[in-house]
């Protein structure tokens, strides 16, 4: 079964602008993180500093079981949690 997961990469600087916190879709964490920081350096975006990892959280895990072609997703408890919530928000006009 081959696994990727989506993370949520947050670093040090950019004080919450669209660079402070992105998604990725990888193998693993060192991936991911990887992958972000390639995409600051080529573009020159931010200081060193502004580039370091602050956090990595595991959203979802996505699964292709090989025999049956079929796609599986997986959220954390946390996310799954969060959804629930906002769903509930959604169906109840006063809050």
């Amino acid at each position: 079964m081959n696994t990727l997961c989506l993370f949520k990469v947050t670093v040090r600087g950019f004080c919450g602008g669209i660079y402070k916190e992105v998604y990725v879709i990888s193998d693993s964490l060192d991936d991911a993180y990887r992958t972000y920081r390639n995409f600051l350096d080529k573009e020159d975006l931010g200081f060193d500093f502004n580039r370091e990892l602050e956090k990595i959280e595991l959203i979802a895990k996505f699964y292709t079981d090989a025999e049956g072609g079929c796609e599986l997703l997986f959220t954390s408890d946390k996310v799954s949690e969060k959804l629930f919530e906002r769903s509930k928000l959604c169906q109840d006009p006063k809050k």
